[in-house]
């Protein structure tokens, strides 16, 4: 993972998942791109009418952030002297999800890195935090970093398969390279509540997924007709879990609202770092 895309908003919240993402890409070449985006709603009229008549309406837009975005990179290069990163900004003035499907593509981003505070109300559910507004409307990885998560380097990381998630090795390789990096432990959740979408054969993805993380040790546990979320709150502590994986289907606004699948449940009540991989199956 060589371009990363750091997501901004000049919180608490993205300069923490900034620090994460730096201290686990220690060691290694990386290109980090810093990204900040306008909501276009947040501008009137006066706005353009006050600003300086030599500016052109980018200026007039996007100066305050240009600003702040040139001193985050000045900070960022200042805590990473010793690294081989480079940083470089980009400011947009867009949709949310345009601005980040736009950088993903002409720098040909590898993983997005953002915070996320969680939510879980009913308008959470219906409407999606940013964090989730990505997942379901990009085809980039994406590492989601909890607000206040002190970085810990990931030597026990839970897998998860849902029960609409079977395993193949294609979407695997940026979970491959962060395992043989840190040198963790997998620990396989496979979990299979209300119904089946295949049959699986259990033993054969087990083997399946030794054989792709060769040299990395896999524990492999199901849980069948157990409800998930407790299942992996209860495990997180037993196995003193230090990150989160799992895969993102794409799927529409309807079929989220009606959909059986957890992926929203568990990135809102998300405590550690996830991160979620993209399946070839759409």
């Amino acid at each position: 993972m060589n371009n990363i895309l750091l997501l901004t908003d000049f919180t608490l919240k993205s300069e923490n998942a900034h620090e994460y993402a730096l201290k686990l890409f220690k060691g290694q070449k990386c290109n980090f791109h810093l990204l900040s985006i306008q909501k276009f709603w947040e501008y009137t009229m006066d706005d353009l009418m006050i600003a300086n008549p030599k500016d052109n309406i980018s200026s007039a837009l996007l100066g305050d952030n240009m600003a702040s975005l040139k001193e985050a990179k000045e900070q960022l290069i200042k805590q990473t002297k010793k690294e081989d990163f480079n940083f470089h900004t980009i400011v947009d003035y867009d949709v949310f999800t345009t601005a980040i499907n736009d950088a993903v593509e002409n720098y040909n981003i590898d993983l997005i890195v953002c915070g996320t505070n969680g939510k879980s109300d009913i308008m959470e559910s219906i409407f999606s935090s940013h964090t989730l507004r990505i997942i379901h409307n990009t085809e980039c990885p994406l590492l989601a970093v909890p607000e206040g998560f002190v970085f810990v380097n990931p030597r026990n990381i839970e897998y998860l398969l849902d029960y609409d998630d079977l395993f193949d090795e294609c979407g695997k390789d940026p979970f491959l390279q962060l395992v043989k990096k840190c040198k963790s432990i997998i620990h396989v959740m496979r979990l299979n509540y209300g119904f089946v979408i295949e049959s699986i054969d259990y033993k054969k993805e087990q083997e399946d997924i030794i054989k792709y993380f060769h040299g990395t040790p896999v524990v492999y546990e199901i849980h069948i007709d157990e409800e998930p979320i407790a299942v992996i709150e209860e495990s997180m502590q037993r196995l003193a879990i230090q990150m989160q994986v799992l895969s993102a289907h794409k799927e529409s606004f309807i079929d989220r609202i009606f959909s059986n699948s957890h992926l929203s449940k568990i990135v809102n009540m998300a405590r550690l770092p996830i991160l979620i991989l993209r399946t070839c199956h759409q």
